[in-house]
This record gives C-alpha cells, structure tokens and sequence, in this order.
C-alpha cells in the first residue's frame, strides 16, 4: 500500500472521502494512504453518516491529522471498508501509546478519558473501500458542548502530527500486507 505525506495544509471538507481523490490530487494509484494535516468542515451533503446528518452534528476543526485510506476491490464492500477502519484506528492507537498516549478505543473512535481524540468514518463505492480518520491536532475550532482532547493537550507539538500519521499509515500498510500475505499462502478447504 502506498503511504504518501503531503507536507502542505490540505482542508478536510469531505470530497476527500470520494474515489480516486488520492490519484487525482496527488498521483496516489492503487491502493494506498493519503496523510496530511489542516482544517475540516464537513458539510451536511458530503456526511457520510446518517446519524450525523439526522443529529445535525458538526464535523469540524482548526487543525487535524487526517489519513484517507482507499483499497481498491471491485465492487468495493462496506463491511470490508469497516473492518479496514477498525484496522486503521487499532494501528493508530497503538502509535500514539508509542508515543505516550493512552487511549481507549469504542468502535472506530479513540478517547482520553472521556474526551474524543478522533472522528471516522468509512464507506464503499463501485471500486473501492474508502475511510478517514481524523486526530485533533489542537482542540481549536472543534464543536461545542463535545468533551474533545488533542494531541497538544498531551504535549505533542503540532509539526510533530505528519510523523505520528506517517508512523501510523506505515503501520496500518504493513498490517494489511500482512494479511494479504497470509492469504495467498494458505490452502483453502
């Protein structure tokens, strides 16, 4: 899987979520992890999730580190797009306690305490399993009344987040290598 670091900001508004986002912007073919940091707002018609949409919850941030993960599978499966977040935050889960941060992990988000670190979502389109997760860099410009933490409250300075997300989308890579690893080499029955 390729992993590909864009150090310039990039604002998560949830277009980066559709197909192909990752070759068409930056050249990333096949499957592959996009990581970079910036802002996010999600509007209503690009939510994913129909619970947001129906709690008319908001999406939204001054500074997060974003991962976009696509794999390509024709057609692309939602349970499978869901197994690959869980993947993705269990591997971000075990970077950050590499750095020091204990979370606790419910579903695909993480949380300090009772503070949410994450948001996530996953989804599937004709050819491919799509997923974002996004880690507050800062807590600035995050909803109000949502117990939220960031990476900064546990002393992670901010141009530190590009090598945590590198770390965790090499990690996330060699996890799903792993598994393909073990599928081609085992008989079935």
């Amino acid at each position: 899987m390729l992993v590909e670091v864009i150090e310039e900001p990039v604002f998560y508004d949830g277009s980066q979520i559709e197909p192909l986002w990752g070759y068409k912007n930056y050249g990333a073919l096949g499957d592959c992890i996009v990581v970079f940091r910036g802002g996010m707002d999600v509007s209503e018609e690009r939510m994913k999730d129909c619970e947001d949409i129906r709690g008319k919850n908001r999406i939204t941030g001054d500074d997060v580190l974003h991962l976009i993960v696509e794999r390509f599978d024709s057609p692309g499966n939602m349970f499978i797009s869901y197994l690959l977040q869980r993947l993705l935050v269990i591997s971000a889960q075990a970077v950050l306690n590499m750095y020091g941060i204990e979370t606790t992990r419910s579903g695909d988000d993480l949380y300090i305490a009772d503070e949410k670190l994450t948001v996530s979502i996953a989804t599937a389109s004709i050819t491919s399993e799509k997923m974002h997760l996004g880690i507050n860099v800062t807590t600035s410009g995050t909803p109000k009344g949502v117990a939220i933490t960031s990476l900064t409250s546990f002393g992670i300075e901010p141009d530190e987040s590009l090598s945590i997300g590198r770390d965790i989308a090499e990690m996330f890579s060699r996890e799903t290598l792993g598994i393909l690893k073990d599928v081609v080499k085992t008989r079935g029955s």
